[in-house]
């Protein structure tokens, strides 16, 4: 019985090679992907349209309105902001659809580019802030001014420490995994890596969730609360429901 099995499974392939000598055709009509296929397309595809069209409606409504009134060194801190929101959730989104191991290389290039350029616009905005503030506490004669005081402003440093943190571990797992004692280990750390990723993207939606209450943008701007919270939350209903748990080490099946 068993050597019947094996002949039977390995005739399949024959078989097939047959048909395809048949009718060629066949092949030829049906595009073919290479293992190293990667469509751009792909950060569109299912629960990711919510997100990408919450993010997109909301950044281009907010700097829309921040470029209605005179540029300021402040007025770089939120546009900043949203450049780097935009660009990070690229960066996760990239990263979440790819099947083959020459997706993954193109995508995990891809992810460590939009994430340089997320850090920077992130950076640029922390200074934007931080010498704003600083140049209004000289303007009143301060010494220094009080910094990271609302929970706003605590998020906001929080946030910036685990970036930088999550982007020196991932660019070196990627640049050189010898670091970690080598590629097995290195993929161990890769899990706890993307978890952190994760929870630094939802704390950044929590952080702009408490830009709406601010006193810029509930008096100067006069934004109501709802439209920063409805987008945050579609945000994320659009990028959980695409996590591979199985990548995390949470499960052996794949979300």
């Amino acid at each position: 019985m068993a050597s019947s099995s094996a002949i039977s499974q390995g005739s399949a392939p024959i078989q097939r090679n047959k048909a395809a000598e048949v009718n060629p055709q066949a092949n030829h009509d049906k595009p073919q992907q290479p293992d190293v296929a990667f469509s751009m397309a792909q950060l569109w595809d299912g629960t990711a349209f919510i997100a990408q069209t919450a993010v997109v409606t909301f950044s281009l409504s907010l700097s829309g309105r921040l470029l209605t009134r005179p540029l300021t060194l402040f007025s770089w801190h939120p546009l900043s902001q949203l450049l780097g929101l935009f660009l990070l959730l690229q960066s996760v989104l990239v990263l979440q659809p790819t099947r083959t191991a020459g997706q993954k290389r193109v995508g995990q290039t891809v992810h460590a580019a939009l994430n340089l350029a997320s850090f920077a616009a992130f950076a640029a905005g922390f200074c934007a802030i931080y010498l704003n503030k600083e140049r209004n506490a000289a303007a009143a004669g301060a010494a220094s001014a009080a910094h990271f005081t609302t929970l706003h402003g605590a998020l906001g440093a929080t946030l910036t420490a685990m970036l930088a943190g999550q982007h020196v571990v991932g660019l070196t797992m990627w640049a050189a995994p010898a670091l970690y004692g080598g590629e097995a280990r290195a993929r161990s750390v890769w899990k706890l890596h993307r978890v952190s990723g994760y929870v630094s993207l939802l704390l950044l939606l929590a952080t702009f969730g408490t830009a709406a209450g601010t006193g810029f943008v509930r008096n100067a701007l006069e934004i109501k609360s709802w439209v920063f919270y409805v987008p945050m939350a579609l945000i994320a209903v659009g990028v959980l429901p695409r996590i591979h748990t199985s990548k995390l080490g949470f499960s052996t099946k794949k979300a």
